[in-house]
C-alpha cells in the first residue's frame, strides 16, 4: 500500500502481510487437514497457531483502510478501489481452484469440491450462510474465502464512520464505535446466551472488531497521535485477544503480532526488517497466494506417499508455495496491477472531465 501522507509504499506493512499469509499456509500444509494428509499433524506442531496470521491480516486491514480514507475519498472512488483491488482476482483465483479440485481425484478433493452454487457467495463477499439457508447453494469455492466477506464488511463500516464523522477523526472515532460495539454484544451473550442471532454477530464481524479496531488505531499513532487515548485503544483491543486466547502459546503470538504492527506504527528502527525485498515482494502478492495456497497446495501435499522423511515432507511444502507464489506473481501482473490501473485512469478522467465543468461554470 502506498502512504498517502508521503506518497511511499509501505513496504514494512507489505512485510507484515508476508508474515501473515506464510502463517495461514503453514498452518494449512501442516495442521488443518490432518485426515488426509500422509504425515498427519505431527510435523511442525506450532504451525497450528497459523491461522492468527488471519487475525494480523484484520489488524493490517484497519491500519491501510485508515489512511486509505486520510483524503475523505467519494463512495463511488472508495468503492471502485476495493472492488479493483479484490475482485478480478478473486475470479480468476477461484476459477483456478475451481478448475484444479474438480481435475484432480483424491480423498480429499472429494470431499471438498463444490458445485458452481459455490461462485455465489464467493463473488459476492457475502456469507456461505444466506446463500446455503435460502437457495441450498454450496459453500465458498474455497474456505479462506470467508475472511474476504469479513474484509468487505468492516469496509462498509469504516466508510460509513468516515462519511459520518469530522474529517480527520475517523482514526478516534472508529476505534471506539467497534470496540463498544463488540463489548455490548458480549456482555448481552454474557447475560443472556444465544440471545444475539448468528447473523448479526456475523453480520457486525463482532469475533474480529477489536482487531481492526487496534489496526485503525496504529494507523493514527503512524500518523502522528500518540497520546494516552490511543495507548488505552490497543491496550483494550490486546485485552480482548489476550482473553480469547487459549493457551500461552497463542498468547506468545499475539503479542508479536501487536508489538510488530506497533513498530511500523511508530517507525522503529527494528520494523525496517520487515522491509527486507524478498519478503515485502511476497507481501506484494500475497493477496493471490492467500487465495490460491489453500485447496491446491494441499491436494498436492494430499498426493504424497506415507512414510517419507519430515524432511521430504517440508521440501515438498516448500516446492509447492514456490510454484504458488510463482502462478501468484502472474496474477498480480497480469490482473490485479492492470485492473488497478484502469480503475485509477477512469477516475483520474472523470475528476478531469468535473474539474473542467466547474472551471467552465465558474467562467
Amino acid at each position: 500500500m502506498k502512504n498517502t501522507i508521503t506518497g511511499r509504499r509501505l513496504a514494512e506493512v507489505d512485510g507484515l502481510r508476508a508474515v501473515a499469509v506464510l502463517a495461514v499456509v503453514l498452518y494449512h500444509y501442516f495442521q488443518a487437514y490432518p485426515q488426509y494428509s500422509p504425515y498427519g499433524a505431527a510435523l511442525l506442531p506450532l504451525a497450528k497457531y497459523g491461522d492468527l496470521g488471519v487475525e494480523l491480516f484484520f489488524v493490517i486491514s484497519g491500519f491501510v483502510i485508515t489512511l486509505s480514507l486520510t483524503e475523505r475519498p467519494g463512495p463511488l472512488r472508495f468503492a471502485l478501489k476495493r472492488l479493483a483491488r479484490l475482485w478480478p482476482a478473486l475470479v480468476v483465483c477461484s476459477l483456478i481452484t475451481f478448475v484444479f479440485v474438480h481435475s484432480v481425484g483424491s480423498d480429499f478433493t472429494r470431499d471438498i469440491r463444490g458445485d458452481l452454487s459455490g461462485f455465489a457467495a464467493s463473488w459476492t463477499f457475502t456469507s456461505q450462510r444466506f446463500w446455503h439457508s435460502v437457495f441450498g447453494f454450496d459453500g465458498y469455492v474455497d474456505v479462506v474465502y470467508w475472511t474476504l466477506a469479513i474484509e468487505v464488511r468492516f469496509y462498509l463500516l469504516a466508510a460509513v464512520i468516515c462519511w459520518l464523522v469530522p474529517k480527520g477523526r475517523f482514526g478516534r472515532v472508529a476505534p471506539l464505535v467497534l470496540l463498544i460495539m463488540q463489548s455490548i454484544f458480549a456482555v448481552v451473550e454474557f447475560a443472556v446466551a444465544g440471545l444475539v442471532p448468528q447473523v448479526v454477530i456475523e453480520t457486525l464481524f463482532l469475533a474480529y472488531a477489536h482487531l481492526f479496531a487496534a489496526g485503525i488505531t496504529f494507523a493514527a499513532i503512524y500518523s502522528g497521535a500518540r497520546g494516552k487515548r490511543q495507548g488505552a485503544l490497543v491496550f483494550w483491543a490486546f485485552s480482548v485477544a489476550f482473553y480469547r486466547a487459549e493457551d500461552n502459546w497463542e498468547v506468545t503470538f499475539l503479542v508479536l503480532i501487536f508489538l510488530a504492527v506497533a513498530a511500523c506504527a511508530l517507525r522503529l528502527r527494528v520494523a525496517q526488517v520487515l522491509a527486507w525485498r524478498p519478503l515485502a515482494g511476497l507481501g506484494l502478492i500475497s493477496y493471490p497466494v492467500y487465495l490460491l495456497h489453500n485447496y491446491i497446495g494441499v491436494t498436492l501435499l494430499t498426493l504424497l506417499p506415507v512414510g517419507l522423511s519430515a524432511e521430504i515432507y517440508v521440501l515438498a511444502a516448500a516446492v509447492v508455495l514456490g510454484g504458488i507464489i510463482i502462478l501468484s506473481m502472474a496474477i498480480f501482473r497480469l490482473v490485479e496491477v492492470p485492473s488497478q490501473t484502469v480503475v485509477r485512469t477512469l477516475m483520474a478522467r472523470s475528476g478531469a472531465r468535473g474539474h473542467n465543468g466547474r472551471s467552465v461554470a465558474g467562467g
